[in-house]
């Protein structure tokens, strides 16, 4: 079994990244943008090629699709402003699109991001997977609180699936337990 790392939330996220931003290494801003504004797996983004987010015009792509290594599902991923702009700064005169875009292990990976968290006084077990959570935390709490559609954008086949994932149980079945703990009141 691997190890339960924890998830972060939006906050949390966004610090470590303004912590990556005040080091000023574009590659470390890029993996951590990568991995909290697309929810993909490490073995995924570890093989994302320059062609897989820039454009035949040379821009960073809006969107890009990706076959997961574990699910083999094919999705289309939204790379946000705050996604493209790193991978952006990080391009620089990349013309080689068949590049890897990061050339790290997921070992290497794993103690950037124990070390990241760390910096910024997270305490908890973190680790690569932090990221895909945070992601799945982030998409969750701005989903109104929707486990389906919630579901839908992290790649989840399944809402209760996502819900024990990030750790949360959804509202409505709360609600239905505080009314069951009102009605049958001692």
């Amino acid at each position: 079994m691997s190890e339960r790392v924890g998830a972060l939330t939006g906050k949390q996220a966004m610090s470590v990244l303004t912590y990556l931003q005040g080091k000023g290494d574009p590659r470390d801003v890029a993996l951590w943008a990568v991995g909290i504004g697309t929810g993909l797996r490490i073995s995924d983004i570890l093989d994302l090629r320059w062609k897989d987010v820039v454009t035949a015009e040379g821009e960073i792509a809006r969107s890009m699709i990706v076959t997961e290594n574990k699910t083999g599902q094919q999705r289309t991923i939204r790379l946000i402003p705050l996604t493209r702009e790193a991978l952006e700064s990080l391009r620089g005169g990349i013309t080689d699109r068949e590049t890897k875009v990061f050339t790290l292990t997921r070992q290497h990976v794993r103690r950037l991001v124990k070390q990241w968290c760390a910096a910024v006084n997270l305490k908890g077990d973190y680790g690569t997977h932090s990221m895909r959570k945070a992601f799945c935390t982030i998409v969750y709490e701005n989903s109104g609180g929707d486990p389906v559609n919630a579901a839908r954008v992290t790649g989840h086949t399944n809402p209760s699936q996502l819900m024990r994932y990030i750790g949360q149980t959804p509202p409505t079945i709360e609600r239905i337990w505080k009314g069951v703990e009102r009605t049958l009141k001692a």
